[in-house]
């Protein structure tokens, strides 16, 4: 498409009309329905605040010879410089992303620090502002979808931060009320682009769409150093530096088993959706953790299982009853991954010591 520009370097990203173009948008600098010449998406410092953010912002925007009357402008902590630009046919779509504030209807107060999901649509034909409003909320879905790919969590599965903002533009001119569903050619380039470019924005600033699952236990908090620790705490004998070793060594090895890894991941994302009371009918009170319930211990004895046979099997009632360490900790806030930490811990250290 010919009638914009993108400039990009650390202090911004500007998306430069050759005339003022159609929008509607979330972004706080916006009059959320109106006409602008330029879009512009503003890097600030982590934590930044103003008394007055209106005022910064126009000075912000003058400072890179930007007029604020004719501007819309986000605001993000991300690097601009790591923005994504993808483009479907007539539909354009720029993404910066940051997730330090995941979050979900059960993230708890106060546990969010700041960064933001931007998203730019610039679709090349004109729409009418019921169409453009349609467009906006595709791509506020599209972004969603995108967001959920990642396997994000905060006390549930995340769609998005606590101040990701959207923006959907198109030139001016003799307009169709056109639909921009995903079930029309429009909405399926539109739904496409944004989430291919939230997706790649995310992977740039560190957040790919198949993360090892290592990495999805860190974002919970939970690293090897932790399991490392568990396990040492119910050895039996002098624990030697050669034994940290080797019970690390087969953690790795065992995170790295895809059955395992499917294991983990399905506790992670299964006990996100029962926090949100997302369960079929038959499970009520499941949030509970009722002994009733041991389709978890059944996934921790499989762990342990898979990995250390018998030995891992007797092991995991033993780290499942004491809860060691982290343990004790995943205990409190997860229904079914302490089951399966129980027999990933216990397996690893019967296979760690089986020669013994």
């Amino acid at each position: 498409m010919e009638f914009f520009h993108v400039i990009k370097d650390e202090r911004a990203v500007i998306v430069e009309f050759d005339h003022p173009v159609k929008y509607v948008s979330s972004a706080f600098y916006s009059r959320g329905v109106g006409r602008a010449r330029w879009i512009v998406n503003l890097r600030v410092g982590k934590g930044w605040s103003h008394e007055d953010p209106k005022s910064y912002v126009r000075e912000r925007l003058e400072e890179l010879g930007v007029d604020p009357e004719e501007a819309v402008a986000f605001l993000t902590a991300a690097d601009v410089g790591l923005a994504a630009t993808v483009q479907k046919g007539d539909v354009f779509a720029l993404a910066t992303a940051g997730f330090s504030n995941a979050y979900c209807s059960r993230t708890k107060p106060g546990e969010c620090s700041p960064s933001t999901v931007n998203v730019i649509v610039v679709v090349g034909r004109p729409l009418s502002r019921r169409s453009l409003v349609e467009a906006l909320a595709w791509a506020v879905e599209a972004k969603c979808h995108a967001v959920l790919r990642l396997a994000l969590g905060n006390e549930g599965p995340c769609l998005g931060t606590t101040t990701d903002s959207v923006l959907v533009a198109c030139p001016p001119g003799e307009h169709r009320d056109v639909f921009c569903g995903p079930a029309t050619e429009l909405g399926e380039r539109l739904m496409d682009a944004v989430e291919e470019a939230v997706i790649v924005a995310a992977e740039r600033a560190g957040y790919p769409p198949n993360p090892p699952v290592i990495e999805l236990l860190e974002r919970e908090g939970i690293t090897l150093d932790d399991l490392v620790e568990a396990g040492r705490e119910l050895f039996v004998g002098e624990w030697s530096k050669e034994h940290e070793k080797r019970v690390r060594e087969e953690l790795e090895r065992a995170l790295r088993n895809p059955n395992v890894a499917l294991a983990v991941f399905a506790a992670v994302v299964l006990d996100r959706f029962l926090r949100l009371g997302a369960y079929p009918e038959e499970c009520e009170g499941v949030e509970e953790d009722p002994g009733w319930i041991y389709f978890d211990e059944v996934l921790g004895q499989f762990v342990a299982m898979e990995l250390g046979g018998y030995a891992g099997l007797f092991n995991f009632r033993r780290y499942d009853e004491r809860k060691p360490g982290i343990l004790s900790e995943v205990d409190e806030r997860w229904l079914t991954l302490d089951d399966v930490l129980a027999g990933l811990i216990g397996g690893a250290m019967a296979a760690a010591f089986k020669r013994e």
